[in-house]
């Protein structure tokens, strides 16, 4: 991909488990932890996003078969994910890109609706999803990906838009 907003990231490893390991610790460093102090991330409104270490796993891993499967991820590893993790930190600052904020609602464990917050960036086909904590003004991260033009337009066709961020010039 050409003109890029961010840079991926290419870890490397002498094997898959070492790799896995070596973004995982990029990750927590990053967003979770670091020198043994938890990490503050806020987005461009000032509201709190809640890492954690758990969500590693579901966040960079994929389904073979997004369209039409049950949200249940096969692949237990996504490097192409994986490769856009510094970028969410970049999405939840706003300095670039043009950010489409889009609500959806999901049924929980419980079977209640929960509200969920998708950040797409336009220029990049990029998502960021986090879920709405009952206070409104906080998030907890779910994971980020890359996705196609048809993925993007069954989102917009599920959600609600409520902002378009545009970078500041």
């Amino acid at each position: 991909m050409a003109g890029q907003l961010w840079p991926l990231i290419r870890l490397e490893a002498a094997t898959e488990e070492e790799l896995i390991e070596a973004y995982r610790k990029l990750y927590v460093e990053t967003y979770v932890m670091s020198g043994g102090k938890k990490l503050d991330y806020f987005d461009w409104h000032g509201n709190r996003v809640h890492f954690s270490t758990g969500t590693f796993d579901h966040a960079f891993s994929e389904s073979s078969d997004y369209r039409f499967g049950s949200g249940v991820h096969n692949v237990q590893f996504s490097k192409r994910r994986a490769r856009c993790i510094l970028w969410i930190k970049e999405i939840l600052a706003a300095n670039k890109g043009t950010i489409e904020v889009l609500q959806q609602f999901r049924k929980d464990s419980r079977n209640r609706n929960k509200k969920r917050r998708v950040l797409i960036v336009i220029e990049e086909k990029y998502v960021v999803v986090l879920d709405v904590r009952d206070n409104h003004r906080e998030y907890d991260f779910i994971t980020a990906f890359p996705a196609d033009e048809v993925y993007l337009r069954k989102i917009r066709k599920e959600s609600l838009l409520l902002e378009t961020k545009k970078p500041q010039s």
